[in-house]
């Protein structure tokens, strides 16, 4: 008797450890490596790239990262889980050009968000052991230069290093966990199965068609898809939707600036030129092929004059939120800098900036004013 009972113990004693061994596991499922979504704009301004990456360790040499994306002014964001092998202090560190911030189970560890050469951060979180752990990493690259590696230091690392200079090691990849993304599939079924039941088919029905029945007709899907393409023109609000002029007309010629006609090999110290033909992708600081035209003439001119410096102001309309458009100003600033800087003109003679929607040279009332001061302008100095 005394021996089943023995027995009885010892098997509740293994299925509660059993159950305790799975409450330390994640509760869903996890494959290796972190979830990397890649955004053209320093900012994750337009995601292009989702993939699976092991570790958090690139230096891409001034070549893009992955298909889509820009060489230079993205940004990525690394998310999953980190798991702690032992209990202790964590030391994370991080050498990027340009800016980084690091989370661990919710804590910044590190931030340092700004513009600059490369540049090695530390932080230290203390963490338990066989544990898993949310873990975020952010970076973005301005121009120049694209290295982000992340690093460790587990607390068995800071005791075998504790009397010698402690080697950078990149965070393991079997430490680095993600969740897989669902099948996309499933996400249709509720598209298809929601126009017999959704109360807005039937207003939209309504507003194309009001003397028809919507009981019979919603329904159909020749008929939703028939109204869905045809909107009211007078109901989309400018300020939702960022338009931008044709081609054309983007960056036009101002009354005070140097004309676009005007050869700008002939530059004086203290004018300002606004070329009608330096042009953007629209809502982003793409330069287009054909502004080549215009800049190289402005290279020429600047390689003809030494002595002469140029400052470029990347202008928006009023068109949106303020801070984006005082980021999209000063990148597209930046972006034409940088093409005189490949073409040979030191940096020391550029300087860039954007001002957003703040120094319009007219109205916004209309969308050829609007189109006015949508603008990149150099000014020449001395």
């Amino acid at each position: 008797m005394r021996t089943l009972r023995m027995l009885v113990l010892l098997s509740l004693s293994l299925i509660v450890n059993g159950l305790w061994a799975q409450k330390s596991k994640p509760a869903t499922s996890l494959e290796a490596g972190l979830k990397g979504e890649y955004f053209n704009g320093p900012n994750f301004e337009r995601k292009v790239l989702t993939r699976t990456d092991p570790q958090v360790d690139f230096n891409w040499n001034w070549q893009p990262p992955g298909p889509g994306v820009q060489r230079e002014y993205f940004s990525v964001r690394w998310t999953g889980k980190l798991f702690a092998p032992t209990s202790g202090a964590y030391r994370f560190s991080a050498t990027v050009d340009d800016g980084v911030r690091v989370w661990v189970n919710g804590k910044k560890v590190i931030d340092e968000w700004r513009k600059q050469d490369d540049s090695n951060f530390v932080g230290e979180i203390s963490l338990n052991g066989k544990q898993f752990y949310d873990l975020r990493i952010e970076y973005y690259n301005d121009w120049k230069g694209s290295v982000i590696s992340v690093y460790w230091e587990s607390p068995e690392d800071r005791k075998l290093f504790s009397f010698a200079s402690r080697p950078q090691k990149t965070i393991p990849a079997k430490y680095l966990f993600s969740k897989p993304d669902r099948p996309k599939t499933a996400a249709a079924v509720p598209v298809v199965m929601r126009p017999p039941v959704a109360a807005k088919s039937e207003t939209i029905h309504t507003l194309v068609t009001p003397t028809n029945r919507p009981a019979t007709s919603v329904i159909k899907p020749a008929r939703i898809k028939l109204t869905s393409v045809q909107p009211k023109q007078d109901v989309t609000p400018v300020s939702a939707v960022r338009v931008e002029p044709t081609r054309a007309s983007i960056l036009p010629e101002m009354g005070m600036p140097t004309s676009a006609n005007q050869p700008v090999e002939h530059l004086k110290p203290g004018e300002t030129v606004v070329p009608r033909n330096v042009v953007f992708s629209q809502s982003d600081y793409t330069l287009l092929p054909e502004s080549c035209v215009e800049l190289n003439k402005l290279v020429k001119a600047l390689q003809a004059t030494p002595a002469l410096r140029v400052e470029i102001a990347g202008h928006t309309d009023n068109v949106g939120d303020k801070r984006l458009n005082m980021t999209l100003s000063e990148f597209r600033a930046k972006v034409v800098a940088n093409y005189l800087i490949r073409h040979g003109i030191s940096d020391t003679r550029i300087t860039s900036k954007g001002y957003g929607g703040s120094r319009p040279v007219t109205d916004n009332i209309s969308e050829t004013q609007r189109a006015q001061n949508r603008r990149v302008e150099f000014t020449v100095v001395e």
